[in-house]
């Protein structure tokens, strides 16, 4: 299991990573049909224009999908208060779905409110970095491993809440949780 308090700042320039989180975003939706794509997206809403950092549509039975990316550079963690803003977003555009990609933590409000909202909250990290596989709390059935990413520099690790406490998954192409995800 990946450490989601673990700091990984990457060396990427802001915009390298919000193209580097887009391109994870495609290679995870690549099954989905008639999927656009759009970084530095300005939208227009009733309240006033937005600011979007990376824009994903895509069409289940004839109806069309939005969803908004948003990625933070930190250094320090993600608190609620950024997925909240995320959140008041998608209501204002009428998206359905939210992804905050951050190469920083997020703290456990974050994963609350997130979960609650339908906000997928992904982790860039450096592809040297290796987990542990657990069965249950306390319980290590591997360590050491280290996630394969076809030789990119960074994965993306899915953070999520669950009836066991704070969830991690590396995201990959044999990975479907984040699709998954985006048509619930």
């Amino acid at each position: 299991m990946f450490n989601p308090t673990k700091k990984s700042f990457t060396s990427l320039s802001s915009r390298e990573f919000e193209q580097y989180s887009l391109d994870i975003l495609k290679e995870q939706t690549a099954e989905l049909e008639d999927v656009y794509f759009a970084h530095d997206k300005i939208m227009e809403s009733h309240d006033g224009n937005y600011q979007i950092d990376g824009y994903i549509e895509f069409t289940v039975m004839d109806v069309r999908y939005k969803t908004l990316i948003e990625c933070k550079h930190y250094k320090s963690s993600i608190t609620r208060e950024k997925v909240v803003l995320l959140h008041d977003k998608l209501k204002s555009l009428g998206a359905q779905k939210g992804i905050l990609i951050s190469t920083s933590n997020f703290q456990s409000g974050a994963i609350q409110y997130a979960e609650v909202h339908g906000i997928a909250l992904i982790q860039l990290t450096e592809a040297a970095t290796s987990y542990e596989l657990r069965e249950s709390f306390n319980i290590i059935t591997a360590s050491g491993r280290k996630p394969f990413n076809y030789g990119k520099p960074y994965s993306g690790v899915l953070v999520t809440n669950d009836e066991h406490g704070i969830s991690c998954s590396y995201l990959s192409r044999n990975n479907t949780k984040l699709s998954i995800f985006l048509l619930e």
